[in-house]
């Protein structure tokens, strides 16, 4: 029997890591798509500028499976060798999300993307939503516009009732947004949600999932890399009230959702009971006994000109190369109240539920 084994490194069918960082997947027409950043050529801290160019990404690529076990390398979606494209290597590409509109009948990805320089590194007030289109799951995409009037943060996008809607963080603040009939832009309803304090409790990295009629989003808090508590909000109403359950992770001692951040929930199409919270081990080389928690890693430590973590442990902890990282796949269990929460397994197989 097959095994998902979170945190180890994955490989494709032809024994080649998996790049499909900040990912989600698709299934269409009898094919798991699973697609995210490649990271390919990505150096950490140790490889310097002005030694060698250190890029964002690789672009989009694409993976395509039978059973959620064995991947198949379909290849770049998207990429751009044009320096003043969101898809050029060197610029800040995150969290693709893809969209099928039965109408258009066209894919529509949304990427959040940040220019950047290599003298004054990223601008993140430029931080916009990019949009590219593609006839099909796989690619090619072309790059259409990008979405004015809105500060980007890490976001989710679902359909419900054949209308597509948008969960992100804009400027630490969570909102909620329904999507123009092309799935290409915002409508002009919007509404505001989970607001903190400051970082690292204010929120970012959505993930939007529904269970028995209720709806939920599990995010996590703003620490850069280095991993951290995820809170489950049940949302009763889209535009209305969202209440904190408390934290996802169930018997987390380090309070870093098992040193990994989550980017999108999937639900198996053929399985009630199945929904995979998939996730990046972003820094994979912390030491097994680590000195610090996710919250010790920030409580205490702030004022006021910054920074809002400890950078200097930062470095002693991780190179933070993310051409490394690994996947934690994990399934979403609900307790006799409905509530959903994620334990820590070392293996797991999809078999095993109904």
């Amino acid at each position: 029997m097959n095994k998902i084994k979170p945190g180890k490194f994955w490989y494709d069918d032809e024994k080649k890591r998996i790049q499909a960082h900040g990912g989600s997947i698709m299934y269409v027409d009898g094919t798991y798509y699973w697609y995210g950043e490649n990271k390919e050529g990505v150096f950490g801290r140790a490889v310097k500028d002005d030694i060698k160019p250190s890029i964002w990404h690789n672009g989009v690529r694409v993976y395509s499976s039978k059973d959620l076990y064995s991947w198949h390398d379909e290849g770049i979606a998207i990429i751009s060798d044009n320096p003043n494209s969101p898809f050029y290597p060197r610029n800040i590409m995150d969290r693709p999300h893809i969209l099928y509109n039965k109408k258009t009948k066209k894919y529509v990805m949304w990427a959040k993307c940040v220019t950047r320089c290599v003298k004054i590194g990223a601008n993140f007030e430029s931080a916009k939503y990019y949009i590219a289109l593609s006839d099909k799951i796989t690619g090619p995409y072309e790059f259409s516009h990008w979405i004015d009037g809105v500060r980007a943060g890490d976001f989710d996008l679902f359909i419900e009732n054949n209308k597509a809607y948008y969960i992100g963080t804009e400027d630490h603040t969570v909102y909620a947004r329904e999507l123009t009939s092309d799935y290409m832009n915002f409508t002009d309803k919007f509404s505001t949600h989970i607001e903190k304090e400051r970082p690292p409790f204010v929120r970012e990295a959505p993930c939007y999932f529904t269970h028995d009629g209720r709806k939920f989003i599990i995010t996590s808090g703003t620490s850069g890399y280095f991993p951290n508590p995820t809170l489950t909000h049940e949302i009763k109403d889209l535009h209305g009230e969202y209440i904190e359950l408390g934290e996802t992770c169930v018997n987390d001692k380090e309070k870093t959702s098992f040193r990994a951040q989550f980017s999108s929930v999937f639900k198996h199409p053929f399985k009630k009971n199945l929904y995979i919270a998939l996730g990046d081990r972003w820094l994979n080389d912390l030491p097994v006994n680590m000195e610090v928690s996710g919250e010790e890693m920030f409580d205490g430590y702030f004022r006021p000109e910054g920074p809002s973590f400890r950078e200097d442990l930062i470095h002693v902890y991780s190179d933070e190369n993310t051409s490394e990282a690994t996947y934690v796949w994990l399934p979403i269990k609900f307790d006799s109240n409905g509530i959903p929460h994620i334990e820590w397994v070392d293996e797991w197989s999809i078999e095993d539920f109904d």
